[in-house]
């Protein structure tokens, strides 16, 4: 291991360890929870690709049938 990721180990072990020290927040899981929930329920980049091809084949589409 080379100074510098001996130095980044050593960083987040301090961190690590202030978390540790610290109290959790009030209400901290039922917010994580919520925020979790939240992000499951969002598209994914290839859904959002998808969607942007359909929407565009659609107006591709349409711009024949006139």
């Amino acid at each position: 291991m080379n100074d510098k990721e001996s130095k980044l180990d050593h960083l987040l072990a301090d961190l690590a360890a202030s978390y540790a020290r610290s109290a959790p927040p009030r209400d901290g899981l039922e917010k994580l929870k919520r925020r979790m929930q939240a992000e499951t329920n969002t598209l994914s980049d290839a859904d959002l690709e998808w969607l942007a091809a359909a929407g565009k084949a659609l107006e591709i589409k349409g711009h024949k049938d006139e």
